[in-house]
């Protein structure tokens, strides 16, 4: 277990060193008004004073190992900074995107999981024309990048059906459309961007419903496309780590005790697979994690995908390092979970 934690902690030290310096090897300069990529000259006017106290305050001037003693010095007070570009906390401008990349994120990874387990089952226990049906469409649709599958998905169900919207994370101003119901309440919506709604309803049941069916129908192509992306591989593994448990000597033992299929698939076949497929979810986070930046940017959800593509493009760096930061520590955090269950499950095989 120590041996474990400490491999774990060089790991983060790891990503907080890289965080650090993978934004700063970006051309450019942040502060540079003369191209498109720079600071937004629309929402930041700066005088000569003005940038020399921006570069003071960012750290710009001082050298790198200063900056880093000053990045770990911010990072121990939990200080994301401010923007360059915004000039607005960092902390609440990731507050206000997080629940998007994690609704996002959290929906795809659950379904992704129970369908590909489901399907990988049912192609191992039947065999025949149904497992050869689904390897196929399992490995075909596993070539697939996310970007892809999303810009297939945009163009036939949103451009040519119709289906769905084209862009965006909920429709402007339906809030404010729902509130000609009638009623009084305020009701802030929890994915709301400011650059969207903070509607205000009244009546606060129609008002969320209505948002809630909004921002679904926007989150389907989304979603749709991780789903895609993501379930083949956990069909195939499944499907493999099941094949390789039906040959085994247990499952003959527990049919000579008359057991019936379900009860041997419930209690000896599944819980002997668990450890692959938990070891298998614990790899697939971080594919999940960079597929949903792809698509939140092909799709304009205003999640931290987005949002760290366009702080890339403005080379804003207390945006770069906090969403970096957060998403590595974040996929560790995971890793490390289910490596403690992982060992748990081990354990138990092994006892």
């Amino acid at each position: 277990m120590a041996g474990l934690l400490a491999r774990y902690v060089v790991l983060a030290g790891a990503v907080v060193l890289l965080n650090f310096l993978l934004p700063r090897f970006l051309p450019g300069d942040p502060l540079d008004f003369g191209t498109d990529e720079g600071v937004d000259p629309s929402r930041l006017t700066l005088t000569a004073e003005g940038r020399a106290r921006m570069v003071e305050v960012y750290r710009l001037d001082q050298p790198l190992p200063r900056q880093f003693v000053g990045y770990l010095s911010d990072l121990g007070r939990l200080d994301f900074g401010r923007s360059i570009g915004r000039g607005t906390r960092v902390a609440d401008l990731i507050a206000q995107r997080l629940p998007w990349t994690l609704g996002l994120m959290g929906v795809t990874a659950v379904l992704s999981s129970l369908l590909g387990l489901v399907l990988g089952l049912v192609a191992a226990w039947r065999g025949g024309r149904i497992d050869a049906t689904i390897v196929g469409v399992a490995t075909s649709l596993a070539a697939l990048p996310e970007l892809l599958v999303a810009l297939g998905l945009l163009v036939t169900l949103a451009v040519g059906a119709g289906w769905f919207p084209l862009y965006g994370g909920q429709t402007p101003f339906a809030g404010a459309a729902a509130s000609s119901l009638g009623g009084t309440a305020a009701v802030a919506n929890p994915f709301a961007t400011p650059e969207t709604v903070t509607a205000t309803v009244t009546s606060a049941g129609p008002g969320l419903l209505a948002t809630a069916l909004d921002i679904l129908w926007h989150l389907t192509l989304p979603a749709l496309a991780l789903l895609i992306s993501t379930t083949a591989a956990f069909v195939l593994v499944a499907r493999g780590t099941v094949r390789a448990e039906l040959a085994q000597p247990y499952l003959t033992v527990a049919r000579s005790k008359g057991l019936d299929e379900w009860r041997i698939l419930r209690t000896h076949l599944l819980p002997n697979a668990a450890l692959p497929l938990v070891t298998l979810f614990g790899l697939r986070v971080g594919q999940i994690l960079g597929g949903a930046v792809v698509v939140e940017r092909v799709f304009a959800i205003p999640g931290l995908g987005l949002f760290a593509y366009e702080a890339i493009r403005a080379r804003d760096y207390p945006i770069l390092q906090a969403v970096f930061l957060i998403a590595s520590l974040f996929v560790l955090a995971v890793q490390l979970t289910l490596d403690l269950i992982s060992r748990a499950l081990a354990s138990r095989h092994a006892g």
